[in-house]
């Protein structure tokens, strides 16, 4: 409820992506966008009804994306390593955008360590 709260007051294009062993995008396949907000369930209950409805919304929903996994070898990602899988495929597609630090402040120490983004995307 606080995170739908937050959510709708953010300014701009946004979309709700829900990461789901049963989605329908592949993660690689996907077109990732600024302004996407990526969603992850537990390992072991995954997400709950209501978070995938609006991720399935016509209003801010963005669609349900898997992680491609070999079932015989593999039971499931866990949550850090599909986290991770999807966030450099997303940065990967926006140029890493949001990891660069312009090199002018590179040199200046006070303002590199300041130097923190709120969410990723958005």
């Amino acid at each position: 409820m606080e995170f739908q709260d937050y959510f709708r007051q953010q300014d701009g294009e946004k979309r709700l992506l829900a990461f789901t062993k049963r989605g329908t995008a592949i993660h690689s396949d996907f077109s990732y966008r600024r302004g996407d907000y990526l969603i992850f369930g537990s390992e072991t209950s995954g997400l709950p009804p209501e978070a995938l409805l609006d991720c399935k919304s016509e209003t801010f929903g963005g669609g349900t994306i898997r992680i491609p996994m070999v079932e015989t070898y593999v039971r499931c990602l866990n949550l850090s390593v599909s986290v991770g899988i999807a966030l450099y495929e997303a940065s990967r597609q926006l140029n890493y955008e949001q990891l660069q630090i312009p090199s002018e402040n590179c040199m200046d120490t006070e303002q590199s360590q300041s130097f923190i983004t709120e969410d990723l995307f958005a």
